[in-house]
């Protein structure tokens, strides 16, 4: 894999022992704008916009128009709380660095002893751990490579909650335009109960062929209403994702899908490309380098028991004061550091296994998405320049025969509803495709969707429904 993601994560972190933690993490926070801006072309928070006012005026100067999809990512990278709750994650990281290059502080120890005949014993002694000091450069790289892991770990999120947000923005805009379409199915069945009627009050027709029209009415309701309801549901993940809540929820969204969803979209090398921008394995390559590290540095507490050195003073009754010095060092009796040992070495080989199969679950999700993709975008390509015109040309030949009175209002009606019904096909293939394209870039940006290892083709049973009753 490519060590630049890695590489990004560590350039911040060559530290010394007086660097404080809002120092560090002004550096992780840093570190982590920097790769996520190059991985999506967005800019991460910083760490001042979590003053309330400060968002609350972004977020009401955002919501006055109508939101897009940047707008959308933009408000939500500012006002979803796990944002800020990651962020948080990073301090916690960045004072443990801290943390690991302090040395233990000296233990005083002092010891008084009053005789009955007069007189008092003192016992005085200033102890310093002097082992530690050799374990602290090893402790030191331990917690960079986990404030490494962690930067890693925060960008992984923030690059899956931007895909969540376009997805979202997408199943939204794809359910609006499912309930015009459906709208005008509606017409056209109400148009055809209507004609029936008259020709049955005219006596032309049977009852049963109006009954049939009515059922046919009844249905397309039926099915608008439950396309609004899929529209008014879509918006709830939405706003879940941008932090929303009270008046700020009756946003609005504008516009149409885009009819070219491999628009600029290189779907050349992918599997090598999305292992070296894999989060994942640069998140775990920082654990193993971590891990390496701790195996090394328990090997060596285990050969070198923790020791106490320092000066010490005594005074005995009738006598001056004697100084001298305190030594204690620990005795690996009971406890060799075996156990320890070898737990740490099977840490490391458990991570080293991992980081392999994330590359194989990596470049699998690299093949099943592309290869979905280019799936889709042949089936929507075809929807569009071969069956809908086809359907259109039918009507209008419908038409054409209906003026010269050859058929009747009927097989036009019918001929529009299949037009619909072709025209709602290739909506949801085109939604499924910008779905598909989204996943494909979280993919190449670092993070693998949540669904990328779920099999997935429309018309295949339960997966009929699209992408998102498979959790997009």
């Amino acid at each position: 894999m490519s060590w630049r993601c890695y590489a990004i994560m560590l350039a911040p972190l060559g530290l010394c022992a007086c660097a404080n933690v809002a120092e560090q993490r002004d550096a992780a926070v840093q570190s982590l704008r920097e790769d996520f801006a190059a991985r999506t072309g967005t800019e991460a928070p910083e760490q001042a916009t979590v003053n309330a006012p400060v968002v609350q005026a972004a977020l009401a100067t955002m919501l006055e128009d109508d939101l897009d999809e940047a707008t959308a990512v933009r408000i939500a990278l500012l006002n979803n709380r796990n944002v800020r709750a990651a962020y948080e994650r990073l301090g916690i990281a960045a004072a443990d660095l801290v943390q690991a290059g302090l040395l233990h502080n000296p233990v005083f120890d002092a010891e008084a002893i009053f005789f009955l005949e007069g007189g008092t014993e003192l016992d005085l002694s200033l102890a310093q751990p002097f082992v530690d000091r050799f374990w602290r450069p090893l402790r030191q790289r331990v917690a960079e490579h986990q404030l490494a892991a962690q930067i890693a770990a925060v960008t992984h999120e923030l690059v899956h909650l931007t895909s969540a947000v376009r997805r979202e923005f997408v199943s939204v805009r794809a359910a609006q335009q499912l309930v015009e379409m459906q709208r005008l199915a509606v017409d056209a069945a109400v148009a055809s109960h209507e004609l029936m009627r008259k020709l049955f009050d005219a006596g032309n027709v049977p009852p049963q062929r109006l009954t049939a029209e009515r059922i046919v009415e009844a249905r397309a309701r039926l099915e608008l209403d439950a396309a609004e309801r899929a529209a008014i549901e879509a918006r709830e993940p939405l706003s879940r994702l941008l932090g929303l809540w009270g008046k700020d929820i009756l946003w609005t969204i504008v516009g149409e899908l885009g009819v070219e969803p491999l628009a600029g979209l290189d779907l050349g090398g992918v599997e090598g490309r999305s292992i070296a921008a894999s989060l994942d394995l640069c998140e775990n390559r920082a654990l193993i380098d971590a891990a390496a590290q701790r195996a090394g540095l328990v090997e060596w507490q285990s050969l070198w028991p923790e020791g106490m050195l320092g000066p010490a003073a005594m005074r005995e009754p009738g006598d001056g004061w004697g100084v001298g010095a305190t030594f204690e060092l620990e005795l690996p009796i009971f406890d060799d550091g075996r156990a320890r040992i070898a737990a740490a070495d099977a840490q490391l080989r458990m991570l080293l296994h991992r980081h392999v199969q994330i590359a194989v679950e990596t470049r699998s999700a690299a093949r099943l998405l592309r290869d979905r993709l280019m799936r889709l975008d042949q089936r929507a390509r075809y929807l569009q320049h071969e069956l809908l015109p086809a359907q259109d040309k039918l009507l209008h030949e419908t038409i054409q025969n209906y003026n010269a009175m050859q058929i009747g209002a009927f097989e036009v009606l019918a001929q529009k509803q299949q037009q619909l019904a072709a025209s709602r096909e290739h909506m949801t293939t085109l939604r499924d495709t910008w779905l598909t394209r989204i996943d494909l870039e979280e993919l190449l940006a670092g993070s693998v969707p949540n669904d990328a290892m779920t099999t997935f083709w429309p018309g295949a049973g339960a997966a009929a429904a699209g992408p998102e009753s498979q959790g997009h």
